[in-house]
């Protein structure tokens, strides 16, 4: 297989090609949940209709010149505005099929409100990947993923996917397992309790990930973490439940020339995790589905591009963080003389 620098050279063509695009939305910014790491301030609620009719229109204008159409829902959480995700959803499968367009869809959602039928009626209209948090079995789990009432949400997450694999539905569900120095145990029963009911089914797969600070006021919850042991173990039990091919280096949507991001305000971000930053408000969308983006700001992101720096494209927000807290030296200055 072609490689550039250690990327796959099909990778790098996708990622700036102008026949595709990948459009995220943010249906709303509210959320069930009160994850007590969660790094969102819920300021933001649901899309205005002016802006569900601004989004139409821009998918409308994107799709006649498309061949591959990734959307993809983030907030917030995505089903919470589940009237919104449908109706945008069925918009873009229909011009899909007008276009010839191969559509794909994904959510990243915490499951709550997937129920079968809700996940019948996606699937139906392309929208068929899930990634879904689960922070070891339910005890753990239930003492960091709780809903905005203050209960756990496990049982219920358990039964969504129970139910989900008892349909021959066509869907792909990530359960995304976040370790802490806290559930480590709890995973290991997790893990367990998965290969006892869902390791069979084809249409589940497990990614581990070692919990990191993104922000959020409740950090202090998670001060024991160990980052170095975490990422260790969480590569060890990935390789035992699903191995991940690590030969090429990764590329983050927020990286790709072709990826965009709209907020349920009508911003334009590149990036769905740092969301306060100005760096990353790089332009907004109009009602008549017209964008307008500062470039500079876009070519932040993108430069990986012509770098081709594996961390400047496998996460250029930390790289861009990264650069602006660099201490400047003399020749970095610039020096003005007063008169």
């Amino acid at each position: 297989m072609t490689t550039v620098k250690g990327f796959k050279k099909s990778n790098l063509v996708t990622s700036i090609s102008p026949d595709r695009f990948h459009l995220i939305l943010f249906p709303t910014e509210e959320c069930n949940f009160r994850c007590v790491y969660c790094y969102e301030d819920f300021a933001v609620g649901n899309m205005p209709p002016w802006l569900v009719d601004a989004v139409k229109a821009l998918i409308k204008n994107k799709i006649e010149n498309l061949k591959v159409f990734n959307l993809s829902w983030f907030g917030g959480e995505p089903l919470v505005a589940k009237k919104t995700v449908l109706e945008l959803s069925e918009h873009a499968y229909q011009l899909a099929q007008q276009n010839d367009c191969k559509l794909v869809g994904e959510m990243t959602t915490n499951g709550f409100l997937l129920d079968v039928k809700t996940l019948t009626k996606l699937v139906a209209l392309k929208q068929r990947s899930f990634q879904i948090s689960i922070d070891g079995d339910q005890k753990e789990h239930d003492l960091t993923r709780v809903t905005k009432n203050g209960r756990g949400s496990f049982d219920k997450i358990w039964q969504r996917l129970v139910d989900a694999s008892n349909t021959d539905l066509d869907f792909n569900i990530m359960l995304r397992i976040h370790l802490t120095a806290l559930n480590i145990e709890s995973v290991k029963q997790f893990c367990k309790r998965y290969e006892q009911v869902l390791a069979n089914d084809g249409r589940f797969n497990l990614f581990f990930k070692a919990i990191e600070n993104l922000g959020g006021d409740n950090q202090e919850q998670l001060s024991k973490l160990k980052p170095g042991e975490l990422r260790e173990l969480a590569h060890e039990l990935q390789q035992k439940y699903a191995p991940v091919d690590t030969d090429f280096n990764y590329i983050c949507y927020a990286s790709k020339p072709n990826s965009l991001a709209v907020r349920a305000n009508g911003n334009l971000n590149k990036c769905t995790v740092a969301l306060q930053e100005d760096v990353n408000n790089i332009g907004k969308i109009n009602p008549d589905g017209s964008i307008e983006v500062n470039n500079k700001k876009f070519s932040t992101w993108i430069n990986g591009f012509s770098t081709l720096d594996s961390w400047q494209m496998s996460c250029p927000h930390s790289y861009i963080q990264a650069q602006a807290n660099k201490p400047k030296f003399e020749s970095d200055i610039d020096i003005v003389q007063v008169a």
